[in-house]
Parts: structure tokens; C-alpha cells; sequence
């Protein structure tokens, strides 16, 4: 256990405020043993959030440990040198976690992933110990029996109200995708780097 405890600033991008408590709440977690230590050392840390707006009120000293989950506008000059000036750097199945001395960036590509690719970020979660829904599982289910059917001419209007309830189930798929990201993400950087990143 340290002496004294590290300050961490979050600051939370639109729509990223769900990952934000995750790592808030993960960092309070008391889960240490005799034996292992389970991210940063219990009570190490000290954590709070921002949002855009008050991140760009709040003048920071160059000192101060920031962790930037999502694309955040206001600070996109700050994010683009993380990207740069990174000495840690995981860009893998759609997860960005980059770390430059005091400040980090966690992000997730999101949409647009083809069923290989997510798969294989799903078999990449258990490998890290975690398991997600494949929630592509129904949407390949309801494409394969709708490739079954034969559309009958007079039958052209519910195909295309099929197409766009695929659309739709799609769009909930993307967004579900990237919630799952996002998780994981956040936890994968608890668990291997936010230690190094509060003691360095």
C-alpha cells in the first residue's frame, strides 16, 4: 500500500459516461489478495470524473494523471499526441488503449466489424478471461433464412420491409458491439495497465 494516494482524472467523452463509472468503480474495488494484486494496489488510487465541458474549465497541471475514455472534441489536440507520442500502444480487434507518460486514451473502433473480426474479438475476450454474447449469433440465423425464401413478385414490399428491419437489427448489433468493446477495454486497461500507469 502506498502513502499516499494517486490522483486519476477521467474525463468522459459523449455518450462514454457507462465506461467511465466502470473504471471508477473498478478502481474502488477492493480485490487484492495475500498473494495478487488485481490491477493498481487497493487504495492506491484516487479517481474522479469530468466531462468535456469541465475538462476544458479545469486548468490541470502537467503533473496530473488523466485517463481520456472516448473521442472526446475538446480534447481531440491531446488525444492525437497520445496517439503519437504512445510508449503503450494496443491497437487490437477494434480496442485502443494508448498511454503517454501521465496520460492515457481508451477507445473503441465500434461499428463496422465483419462477423470474422468480431469473432475473433470475442475468442480474444476469453483469452483474457472475460466472455461476451455473441450477438451476432441471430443476425446470421435471421440473413440465412431470409436467403432461403423465394420472394414471390407480390411480395417485393415485405422484402423490403425485411431489409429494413435487418437494418435496424443491425444498428442494435453495432451498438451492442461496441458496448462490448467498451467493457472489455476498460477492464483489460484496470487489470494490465493502469497500475504501471499510477506508479510510473
Amino acid at each position: 500500500m502506498f502513502g499516499a494516494k494517486e490522483s486519476v482524472v477521467i474525463v468522459e467523452a459523449k455518450g462514454c459516461g457507462k465506461y467511465c463509472k466502470q473504471l471508477y468503480t473498478l478502481i474502488g474495488t477492493n480485490n487484492d489478495n495475500k498473494d495478487d494484486v488485481i490491477g493498481p494496489v487497493d487504495g492506491s488510487v484516487e479517481a474522479s470524473i469530468f466531462n468535456e465541458k469541465q475538462f476544458a474549465s479545469t486548468l490541470l497541471s502537467s503533473d496530473q494523471k488523466i485517463i481520456f475514455v472516448g473521442r472526446s472534441k475538446s480534447a481531440k489536440d491531446y488525444l492525437d499526441t497520445i496517439e503519437t507520442e504512445a510508449t503503450v500502444r494496443l491497437v487490437e480487434h477494434g480496442i485502443k488503449i494508448h498511454v503517454s507518460g501521465k496520460q492515457a486514451y481508451i477507445d473503441v473502433a465500434g461499428n463496422g466489424l465483419s462477423s470474422e473480426d468480431y469473432h475473433a474479438f470475442l475468442d480474444y475476450t476469453k483469452e483474457h478471461g472475460q466472455r461476451f454474447e455473441d450477438l451476432m449469433k441471430n443476425l446470421r440465423q435471421e440473413k440465412d433464412e431470409q436467403e432461403g425464401k423465394v420472394i414471390a413478385p407480390l411480395a417485393f414490399f415485405g422484402k423490403a420491409v425485411s431489409n429494413a428491419s435487418t437494418s435496424i437489427s443491425t444498428a442494435l448489433k453495432d451498438r451492442g458491439i461496441r458496448d462490448q468493446q467498451f467493457r472489455f477495454a476498460i477492464k483489460l486497461f484496470y487489470l494490465n495497465y493502469l497500475r504501471a500507469f499510477v506508479e510510473a
